[in-house]
């Protein structure tokens, strides 16, 4: 039988390629899948060969995947053929192969398009947990992409006061306010410092935020950040800021004012057994499932566009050369 995934064979050229479906291991499960998302940031990253990526091609791109289980193997005790499920680590493809560490089964409430945004959603609250927010602290969530946007739903979840974004695109800001953003600026906003910590002081009584939540990967966002924090603040790098070549201040911005710049990517997981402020992947997924169960998470708005991934060439080669590509890009695999 054959199959059909999206290979980045070479910097700046990707395409969609056939491949032999193999029969499960004993201990894996074959999934037939239905969708796959573009992580834009990432895949843009890998595909351009931008610094600070693996830079190996030929490569799948792709890490969140949702389908049904179509075959198991003869040590596959937790799932059954038919099961709907959420793969971690899977790659833009029609079908793949996981161990039941890596799958996660979706409730039947929440649809498949929305849990294909699972794993995306599970690095701002990887970071909401590092930095230990607590009900009633502010949060400024830096950048309105995909992670953004999560982490505004997220920190509005956790109890934020108030809740502020920063990002550019007036559609994105938009959303932003429908997910409970109190304030939202544009970066360039005349005197942002000041008026972040006017807003927080009249809120909570605290000049600056509580927490910042760095989602735009650049350096700009996080030294502004550091700027508006309050003392003793938690500053949450969760956008991977590949490029790192302009000087921060420490003295002013973080030694003096007892500031802690916390690291909040996936890989410093706890590989197991959750603990307070590191749960493990998998213990996020079943939250985050939830979360879009009952309706706080709304993963449907964010996103915009459902294609084909035979018109993955075309596609990737929009998203290396429009910097309006547009947010929650979806594979559709139904027909492959």
């Amino acid at each position: 039988m054959k199959g059909s995934r999206i290979l980045f064979e070479a910097p700046n050229k990707a395409r969609l390629q056939s491949f032999e479906v193999r029969k499960p291991h004993d201990d894996e499960m074959m999934i037939k899948v239905d969708y796959t998302l573009i992580s834009a940031g990432t895949e843009k990253a890998y595909l351009s060969a931008s610094p600070n990526t693996a830079k190996k091609f030929p490569t799948v791109p792709g890490y969140s995947s949702v389908g049904t289980v179509a075959e198991t193997g003869s040590k596959i005790t937790k799932f059954n053929v038919g099961d709907r499920v959420f793969v971690e680590y899977a790659g833009h493809a029609s079908y793949n192969f996981k161990k039941e560490s890596g799958v996660v089964r979706i409730p039947d409430e929440v649809p498949l398009t929305d849990a294909v945004f699972t794993r995306l959603a599970s690095f701002p609250l990887l970071a909401l947990r590092r930095g230990r927010l607590e009900i009633g602290e502010s949060v400024v969530v830096v950048g309105l992409g995909m992670l953004g946007l999560f982490g505004v739903q997220l920190a509005r979840t956790c109890g934020a006061l108030p809740v502020i974004a920063i990002g550019n695109r007036e559609i994105r800001q938009q959303k932003a306010r429908d997910f409970g953003a109190e304030y939202v600026f544009s970066p360039d906003e005349p005197d942002i410092v000041k008026k972040i910590i006017e807003i927080t002081e009249s809120v909570n009584g605290v000049k600056g935020a509580n927490v910042v939540l760095e989602t735009s990967g650049t350096m700009a966002g996080l030294k502004l950040g550091l700027r508006y924090a309050s003392k003793y603040a938690r500053v949450l790098v969760n956008g991977c800021n590949r490029i790192c070549n302009e000087p921060i201040d420490f003295y002013t911005y973080v030694h003096c004012k007892g500031i802690n710049i916390i690291g909040a990517h996936d890989k410093t997981r706890l590989p197991y057994n959750s603990a307070p402020g590191n749960f493990t992947a998998k213990r996020d997924y079943i939250t985050l499932l939830g979360l879009m169960k009952d309706g706080r998470l709304r993963p449907s708005e964010i996103r915009s566009e459902i294609v084909s991934p035979a018109d993955a060439t075309q596609i990737y080669d929009r998203l290396l050369t429009d910097r309006e590509f547009p947010l929650g890009v979806v594979f559709d695999w139904r027909q492959f």
